[in-house]
C-alpha cells in the first residue's frame, strides 16, 4: 500500500536528513565560519552542498514507495527544507566573516591613525597587523556643517553621523586609498592619504561631499609622519579661518589664504590692523558702504546698486571712510590697509583664542 506524502514514510525519512532545526543550523553556520576563516571560498561551498544534494535525494526518493508524484511531492518538500537551512547557515556565516574582518581593518586603521596624529611609536601597530606606514601623507582637516549650517532644522541622529562616516571611508576605499586613515565625527575630523595614492584632491572631496550628503570643507597640506601632529595643528587653524572669513565650501590650501592667514597670526601688527576699523564702529553704514564696495572689487556703480543709492553717495561714503581711518579706499596704500583690517575684524579672533581640535 502507498505511503502518503508527509505520512509515516515521509517523516521517517525527515527524521534522518542531516539539517532540521535551528540546533543544527547554527551547528552549520559555525561550520561555515570555520570554511570562512580558512578562506574557502564560498562557491566551492555551495558546488559541494549542491552535489551532496543531488546524491542524498536519489537515495531518499529510491526509498520512498507510491506514485511518481507522491514520490516527487515528498522529495521536493524535503529538499526545499534542506537547502534553506543549509544555505542560510552557511550564507551568514560568510557573512559573520566577512563583516568582522571589516571591523578588524578598521580597527587597525584607527589605531594607527590615533598614533600618527599624537606623534607616536606607530610600530606596535604595524607589527602586529602588517599595516605599513606611508613615507609622506597627504592630511586633510575636515569640516561636517550641521544641518543647522544649512537653515535646516532638521536633528542630526547619531545613526545618521555613522552612516555618514561610513559612506565617507566607503568613498576613500572606492577612490583607490586602500590605506588611508580617518578620525571623523559629527564634526569633522582628520583625513591621511599616502601621498603616492593620492590623485585630485579637489576632485576626492566633492566625492566625499557626495557620499556624505552635505558639502564639506578642508584644508589640506603634505607632511611627513613625524611632522602629521603639528601639520594638523595648522590646517585646523587654517580651517578656522576658511570658516570664520565665510568661504564657500570646498578644499583650501595655505597658498590660498596665505596673506589672510599671516594676518591673523597673534601680534602687535594684528592689533593695529583692527584698531584701523575702531572709528567706523559708530558708523555702520559706512562699514556696510566699505565692506561692499570691496566685494565688488571697486565698483561704485555694482555697490551704488546693491546698497540702492546714488554713486556720488558712494563718493561721499568713501570720503567720510579716509578721514575717519586716515585710509584712503582709492588710494592703493590705503585700500590695502582697509582690506587687511577688515580681514583681521571678520576673522573676529581674540588674543585668548583656542584652536579647534580634532
Amino acid at each position: 500500500m502507498a505511503t502518503r506524502p508527509g505520512g509515516d514514510n515521509g517523516g521517517a525519512l525527515a527524521a534522518t536528513l542531516p539539517v532540521r532545526g535551528r540546533g543544527d543550523a547554527v551547528r552549520h553556520r559555525i561550520a561555515g565560519s570555520t570554511r570562512a576563516r580558512t578562506e574557502v571560498p564560498s562557491e566551492v561551498i555551495e558546488k559541494a552542498i549542491d552535489r551532496g544534494f543531488a546524491t542524498s535525494l536519489e537515495l531518499f526518493a529510491s526509498n520512498v514507495v507510491g506514485t511518481d508524484e507522491q514520490k516527487l511531492t515528498v522529495v521536493r518538500q524535503l529538499a526545499t527544507e534542506m537547502l534553506d537551512s543549509v544555505t542560510a547557515a552557511i550564507t551568514l556565516a560568510y557573512s559573520d566573516h566577512l563583516e568582522a574582518e571589516v571591523v578588524e581593518d578598521q580597527r587597525t586603521r584607527n589605531a594607527l591613525a590615533v598614533a600618527l596624529l599624537a606623534g607616536k611609536d606607530t610600530s606596535t601597530v604595524t607589527r602586529c597587523s602588517g599595516f605599513e606606514v606611508a613615507e609622506s601623507y597627504s592630511v586633510l582637516a575636515v569640516h561636517l556643517p550641521s544641518r543647522s549650517d544649512s537653515g535646516s532644522e532638521t536633528f542630526l541622529t547619531q545613526m545618521d553621523v555613522r552612516r555618514m562616516i561610513r559612506n565617507i571611508r566607503a568613498a576613500l576605499d572606492r577612490h583607490g586609498s586602500v590605506r588611508a586613515l580617518s578620525r571623523l565625527d559629527v564634526r569633522g575630523g582628520v583625513i591621511l592619504i599616502p601621498s603616492n595614492e593620492t590623485r585630485d584632491l579637489d576632485a576626492l572631496l566633492a566625492a566625499l561631499s557626495g557620499a556624505a550628503g552635505v558639502d564639506m570643507t578642508a584644508t589640506c597640506a603634505e607632511a611627513l609622519p613625524a611632522r602629521i601632529p603639528e601639520t594638523v595643528d595648522q590646517l585646523c587653524e587654517l580651517l578656522d579661518l576658511v570658516q570664520r572669513m565665510q568661504r564657500p565650501p570646498g578644499l583650501f590650501r595655505f597658498a590660498d589664504l596665505a596673506v589672510e592667514y599671516q594676518l591673523t597670526r597673534p601680534s602687535a601688527v594684528r592689533r593695529h590692523l583692527d584698531a584701523i576699523l575702531n572709528p567706523l564702529d559708530d558708523h555702520p553704514i559706512l562699514m556696510e558702504t566699505l565692506c561692499t564696495h570691496l566685494a565688488n572689487n571697486l565698483n561704485r556703480r555694482r555697490t551704488a546698486r546693491q546698497l540702492s543709492v546714488h554713486m556720488n553717495t558712494i563718493d561721499y561714503r568713501l570720503k567720510s571712510i579716509r578721514k575717519l581711518t586716515g585710509f584712503d579706499p582709492s588710494s592703493a596704500d590705503g585700500l590695502w590697509y582697509l582690506q587687511s583690517a577688515l580681514v583681521v575684524r571678520k576673522a573676529n579672533y581674540q588674543d585668548t583664542e583656542s584652536t579647534m581640535s580634532i
